[in-house]
């Protein structure tokens, strides 16, 4: 037998230790994440781009435009809180007593600031002088119009923008009218300063005789926007303005409710202005709300707006005619989403309604003083509604339940000293406003749904 030499057994067992310390290097953490490969393919990817999770709102903004003479703020909690709300500039605070309203005499901008259990289904409203005048302030919305503006030399708009925060914001105003749309330039990029308010005269920015549309789109930070319109005639005309609020989208189908009387003798004048902001052309037509029906007149006929342009239609001789009697309101109906303006002018008083949106389930709204009527319509189903009216101080004047059902609107008188009304719709889903007449002129103001909630937007680590 040879003999082996001990150099080379000490060799070879060097090896074979090497090998095995290579091996568990490179098998061991393949098999580690080949088993955690396994484990993640039994789980199912969480999605790159999550949706925004539904909280409750723990901070609301409401902003009150200026006024021109005996402004006053009415501020209340839909949800029957009470505290304090902060109100104003300078940040004052307004009490608030359950089921109550608070109220404050003021003509410059108000931003009205609820937190905490008074932050969900904060409401509130402006009203000033001469005559009436009265708009629910709006909160701060990324794209709305305003449909029935003007910015001629007889027929004037002023675009109200304030911004409630500290930082800087930017809107884009857009502008269509009845031979298309409008160059404008000059309302492209427009700023807002923290804190501030701009306020825009159309017929300084876009000199235009014929209707007007504009949508304001917010490009940066919030804004909310009102227009305050008028009517000054040349001549021994007496001036109107009214506070003409946003239509946050168009639609196929809008309802306008709120029909003063009016007297053709005396140059009073009611109409329709209809806005398609669209590629395509929209056919309209116009239905009539009473208490038993709801109907097309069968001698009117179909309306065409063109794209991107504006329609006025004169309703005083449908409004007029035996077949319109006892009218609530009209609904108008198209191919294409619309957006739409009923407006009123008689004597020194003008009246412009606005759709609202449709309210399921518990909704306020702050009135002033004077005969009024809520109106009711365009109910999904059959059922009943609960309407309460209460005074400043929140002592209930009058509580009833009403049926209502679809194809018929529905006219609630209140008392004249209300100060809030309260609608609970039981289910049903509806449209609603309610018409306040005075001797002095007649407001329209729709039922809009509560705010009771927030989008909290998902966030989560970044991959590296």
């Amino acid at each position: 037998m040879s003999p082996v030499t001990p150099g080379r057994r000490a060799g070879t067992g060097s090896a074979r230790r090497l090998d095995r310390v290579l091996v568990a290097a490179v098998v061991v953490p393949a098999l580690a994440v080949g088993g955690a490969l396994l484990a993640d393919s039994a789980v199912a990817p969480r999605p790159a781009d999550q949706p925004p999770r539904e909280a409750d709102l723990d901070r609301a903004t409401l902003v009150c435009p200026t006024a021109t003479s005996d402004g006053r703020v009415v501020v209340a909690s839909g949800t029957g809180a009470r505290g304090e709300v902060g109100i104003g500039a300078e940040g004052d605070d307004l009490r608030l007593d359950r089921r109550a309203a608070g109220v404050a005499d003021t003509d410059d901008v108000a931003v009205v600031t609820g937190t905490g259990a008074l932050a969900p289904g904060l409401v509130a409203l402006r009203t000033a002088g001469p005559g009436l005048r009265a708009v629910a302030c709006p909160a701060t919305r990324s794209d709305q119009w305003f449909t029935g503006v003007g910015a001629g030399a007889e027929h004037t708009s002023v675009l109200e923008l304030t911004n409630p925060d500290a930082g800087p914001a930017t809107v884009d105003v857009e502008v269509h009218g009845q031979s298309g749309p409008v160059e404008a330039d000059g309302l492209r990029g427009v700023a807002v300063p923290g804190r501030g308010t701009v306020r825009l005269r159309l017929g300084a920015e876009v000199p235009q005789r014929e209707e007007l549309a504009i949508r304001v789109s917010t490009e940066r930070g919030r804004v909310a926007a009102v227009v305050v319109d008028a009517f000054v005639p040349i001549g021994r005309g007496v001036p109107t303005k009214e506070y003409l609020p946003g239509q946050e989208e168009p639609g196929l189908a809008n309802v306008l409710l709120g029909l003063p009387d009016a007297d053709p003798q005396d140059g009073d004048e009611r109409s329709v202005v209809l806005a398609n902001g669209g590629d395509d052309v929209a056919r309209v037509r116009l239905e009539v709300i009473t208490a038993g029906s709801v109907f097309a007149p069968a001698e009117l006929e179909e309306v065409t707006v063109d794209p991107g342009s504006v329609e006025r239609i004169p309703v005083e001789g449908l409004l007029g005619s035996d077949a319109a009697e006892g009218a609530l309101g009209l609904r108008v109906v198209s191919s294409r989403p619309v957006t739409a303006t009923f407006r009123a002018r008689s004597g020194a008083d003008l009246l412009q309604s606005v759709p609202g949106g449709r309210v399921e389930g518990t909704t306020l709204l702050p009135v002033p003083a004077g005969a009024k009527q809520l109106l009711l319509a365009d109910a999904d189903g059959v059922g009943t509604v609960r309407v309460e009216a209460r005074d400043a101080d929140g002592e209930r004047l009058r509580r009833r339940r009403y049926e209502l059902s679809p194809e018929v609107g529905l006219s609630v008188p209140l008392p004249d000293g209300a100060a809030l009304v309260e609608v609970r719709t039981d289910g049903l889903d509806l449209v609603g406003s309610v018409l306040v007449e005075t001797g002095s002129g007649a407001a329209v103001l729709p039922l809009r749904p509560l705010v009771l909630t927030d989008l909290v937007p998902a966030v989560r680590p970044g991959l590296p």
